[in-house]
């Protein structure tokens, strides 16, 4: 958590701009980021649970929030390693509503300095006005002191441990999923590591991430199968099921197109199938023929 987010969202925020439920679900992202406002991501089952609102509450405070200009969309590399559903992560916006609100503590100064009575004169009037300047002057020193003690605490889910792959090797673990899996483990981990570091990839578990790779594998039917002793594997073409699966068709609504024909060079080639479904999913079909090309 950083006290100096939370300080700018209770301190610093116009009050119009927060009503209601918009203040918690940004005290929360506050509370979640880093001592510069950055790198909170807390899912929006996190949110909903830690403030109470529905899931639909979130979603309309977060997009007000995002258009209000209080929060902008972060660094999005740093949950890769949270796989198919990870959640977004914001920074929120602290430079630029800086100074936008005053505490409270000054405010009852001010107010306590224009209820002064008119008829105190003289040297009661001069000694009230010192001692009213010396209380806002205090004041104004007390707030950034309140945290001088502070010591820097890692946001949730710190983005701190996120490295590259560097001399990752598989364990004895992966290699028994993979046997359970009937997957080449060494094959599926040279496939993994190179992809690593052709894309720059960060993580901040690289033994969870290359296990949820050979599970994923396995399930779309992509990954390279142990054929020790058979001598056997699968070819796919532009109406196998895994194809089919990521263009989302059924076998009757098969069709020998170009895509589907791409999508299949690509899978024969090792393309991640993640990669795949995201190229489609954005309708870069260019950059999907581009993908044959590329290692995998």
């Amino acid at each position: 958590m950083s006290m100096k987010a939370l300080e700018w969202a209770m301190y610093e925020v116009p009050a119009e701009m927060v009503k209601g439920a918009l203040l918690r679900i940004l005290l929360t992202l506050a509370d979640h980021a880093d001592t510069k406002g950055e790198g909170a991501f807390p899912s929006q089952k996190r949110l909903c649970a830690l403030t109470g609102y529905s899931r639909r509450t979130i979603q309309n405070g977060l997009h007000e929030l995002e258009a209000s200009g209080l929060i902008v969309k972060g660094d999005q590399r740093l949950t890769e390693h949270y796989g198919r559903h990870r959640p977004i992560v914001w920074n929120l916006s602290m430079e630029d509503f800086r100074g936008a609100k005053t505490a409270p503590l000054k405010n009852n100064e001010s107010e306590a300095q224009h209820t002064t009575p008119q008829a105190a004169l003289g040297a009661q009037l001069g000694a009230q006005k010192t001692a009213v300047r010396g209380a806002i002057r205090g004041a104004t020193s007390l707030r950034p002191n309140l945290y001088k003690e502070e010591s820097y605490i890692e946001p949730r889910e710190s983005n701190a441990r996120a490295r590259k792959i560097g001399d990752w090797k598989p364990t004895p673990e992966h290699r028994a999923l993979a046997a359970r899996l009937n997957l080449d483990c060494e094959a599926e981990a040279a496939k993994f590591t190179d992809q690593a570091l052709d894309q720059g990839t960060l993580s901040a578990d690289w033994d969870a991430r290359f296990r949820n790779w050979l599970r994923r594998g396995h399930e779309l039917g992509i990954t390279n199968t142990n054929t020790t002793g058979t001598g056997n594997s699968h070819q796919h073409t532009w109406k196998c099921r895994h194809t089919l699966q990521l263009l989302h068709r059924s076998e009757p609504d098969a069709i020998c197109d170009a895509l589907a024909c791409t999508v299949a060079s690509a899978l024969n080639d090792g393309i991640d199938p993640d990669r795949i479904a995201r190229t489609i999913r954005d309708g870069d079909t260019g950059r999907l023929q581009d993908l044959t090309w590329e290692p995998a």
